[in-house]
């Protein structure tokens, strides 16, 4: 699995990307391929151009000296051509071998067969000059020439790169091997003139002449027009016609009992040499056309095969070319919806959504307009889904907001109902009190009022928590230090608590009830989670913004976190769920902060000197009465009742 988490878009590219490497490298692969055949091709015709000239040149030769040789041998003339025809036999074999040197894979075969001729030519023309050889030694030997040339053909015809060089080897083969055998005929037939039928059976004679002319006539065939035209007109030449009539001729001489009843040869041994000479060099002639063909066939070849590999090239190039555009475009235009999809999810997410729940737990209106359309593909699909999620969280704030509203009514419809009962029980026990002249019944109706006292609180809580404000109003401004020791006589242990250092300041009427409310939680809380051994001091002082009341306690204190936590709960006030009072046992931390935000009084907790809590309160100007406060009693003070 990948460690890196690739894009959307890199993963559309990669998609596109290795199918289009994969044709690109299969398109490159093959048109490598073709190229490499069509070097092959190349190659191949151009050690078979490389060779052939003096391959051809040194058949020639040797044919020539064959003849020669043996009517040298066997007639005993002097024959002129000869010392000629051995030259160019020795300068066709030293330039076979360099041709051979120049070609791409060398033959080894070249090589050794030009050593072993140059070790015994010298012995073999010496033979010849002096007639102590036999013509059939002679004919044997230069007839090792043709079996190099043919063993050379067959290796090029396995090499050839195509089916249709090989046949077309096969033929020149077949042509080659059809010259050389018109030429080992005439030889023969030279040998048998001079030696009057002696040196030959006239059985190879007449195989020799019957294979060559068997095999130029079925190559006429085979060739068809235009390719047979030289053969034609060799086979229709007066040459032609000269050698074949001589042959006639010799083969009746030969076979006849009585030779010397058989009719004088129509020609004389020069005038059939002349037109045998003729009649071979136009084979050669036919052989070198037809392997000029088969090259230019191959040359043509090759470049359809060069022209086949480019446009294969061009092609695959191309075509991924286009492919990696096509996955770029389509990329860009996914990540650009999708990006717009990101946009309008969070325009609904950040603005519509809060805006339709806001209106939900207002009352009104909240049909969520419908922002999300992008068509019907999975796109689409998504931003559906995400616009149905977002209607099921409408359609869930205005159930909760209902549900709410609900806990909130019953939150003061249970609260005035005590409050009712709470004010008038406290009628009642001021009434008792005013008439009861006992000190302990006093002191029993003095508790029952303070525990009234902190119903009525606690049922202001439950007002303050379902969004309602509680009943009790002052029109005057009130002193801040019957504030504070009001604010403590509210509380359970108010008799651990010590008021001290309290500034002359007035408390406008209209903050008096909410801030004897505040104090009195915050105290609360002091007592409640200090030892009940120690004391809660509240402490008052004039600062710049106003007067600040701290209420400090030897307790357990609170971490860092929670401090935090309280001071964000303070600053403000979260919107009174079940889940958030369910979270908190210190639910009056949750009326403290939204009767300070109501005020723009400042509440914040801090660790105290003595470990525990210091809570300080910020009462603004704003809601202080009169002239700039001073402090009225610098001593200390107990709240008692």
């Amino acid at each position: 699995m990948f460690s890196v988490r690739l894009g959307v878009r890199t993963r559309i590219l990669a998609i596109a990307l290795i199918p289009s490497l994969t044709l690109l490298g299969l398109g490159l692969l093959t048109a490598g391929n073709l190229i490499r055949d069509s070097y092959q091709v190349r190659e191949w015709m151009d050690d078979l151009e490389q060779i052939r000239p003096a391959a051809s040149e040194l058949g020639a030769a040797a044919q020539a000296e064959r003849v020669l040789s043996l009517r040298r041998l066997t007639t005993g003339e002097t024959v002129p051509e000869l010392v000629s025809a051995r030259a160019r036999v020795d300068r066709g074999f030293d330039a076979l071998v360099r041709a051979d040197a120049r070609r791409h894979e060398p033959s080894p075969h070249i090589p050794a067969a030009h050593a072993k001729f140059q070790a015994s030519i010298t012995e073999v023309r010496a033979g010849i000059d002096g007639r102590t050889l036999a013509p059939v030694e002679v004919y044997r030997y230069f007839n090792a020439p043709f079996a190099l040339f043919h063993t050379g053909f067959q290796r090029a015809q396995q090499v050839a790169p195509d089916p249709l060089f090989a046949t077309r080897i096969s033929e020149a083969v077949r042509l080659l091997a059809a010259t050389e055998a018109m030429s080992r005929g005439n030889a023969m037939g030279v040998a048998l003139w001079g030696s009057d039928g002696r040196a030959f059976p006239v059985e190879d004679f007449t195989t020799q002449v019957g294979f060559y002319k068997a095999e130029i006539a079925q190559l006429i065939t085979e060739f068809g027009e235009p390719r047979n035209r030289l053969l034609t007109e060799i086979v229709a030449s007066p040459a032609w016609q000269r050698v074949s009539a001589m042959e006639s001729a010799l083969t009746q001489r030969l076979a006849a009992p009585d030779r010397t009843r058989t009719p004088e040869p129509p020609l004389t041994l020069p005038r059939w040499q002349d037109a045998a000479t003729e009649v071979n060099t136009k084979l050669f002639a036919a052989y070198a056309e037809h392997l000029d063909r088969a090259r230019g066939t191959a040359i043509e070849a090759a470049q359809r095969t060069e022209r086949s590999a480019w446009i294969t090239g061009a092609v695959v190039l191309v075509g991924s070319v286009v492919a990696m555009l096509v996955a770029v475009v389509l990329a860009d235009r996914i990540i650009r919806r999708l990006r717009r999809l990101r946009d309008a999810t969070l325009t609904v997410a950040d603005t519509e959504l809060p805006r339709a729940i806001r209106r939900a737990k207002a009352g009104e209106s909240t049909e969520l307009a419908p922002v999300l359309d992008f068509g019907t593909d999975e796109i689409g699909a998504v931003a559906t889904a995400f616009e149905q999620a977002a209607k099921v969280a409408v359609g869930a704030a205005v159930e909760e907001a209902r549900t709410r509203e609900g806990v909130r009514s019953v939150f003061v419809n249970i609260a005035h109902r005590s409050q009712v009962v709470v004010h008038r029980q406290l009628e009642i026990l001021d009434e008792a009190e005013s008439r009861q002249q006992d000190p302990a019944l006093l002191e029993v109706y003095f508790q029952l009022d303070h525990l009234a006292t902190r119903a009525r609180r606690n049922a202001e809580n439950l007002l303050i928590l379902g969004g309602s404000r509680p009943g009790r109003r002052w029109t005057t401004s009130v002193p801040l230090l019957d504030v504070l020791r009001s604010a403590v006589g509210e509380t359970k242990d108010y008799v651990r608590v010590r008021v001290s250092g309290v500034p002359e300041a007035r408390v406008r009427g209209t903050a008096v009830a909410d801030l004897i409310h505040l104090i009195a939680e915050l105290v609360d809380n002091a007592t409640a989670y200090s030892p009940p051994t120690t004391m809660v001091e509240v402490t008052a002082g004039v600062v710049g913004k106003g007067v600040a009341v701290e209420v400090t306690d030897q307790g357990i204190g609170l971490t860092d976190t929670e401090l935090e936590r309280y001071n964000t709960l303070l600053a403000a006030p979260p919107d009174f769920g079940f889940a958030t009072l369910s979270r908190d046992s210190r639910m009056g931390l949750f009326v403290v902060a939204q009767l300070a935000s109501t005020h723009a009084v400042s509440v914040r907790l801090t660790d105290s000197p003595y470990g525990g809590v210091r809570a300080i309160v910020l009462v603004p100007t704003t809601l202080i009465d009169g002239p700039q406060p001073t402090v009225a009693d610098p001593g200390t003070r107990t709240v008692s009742r």
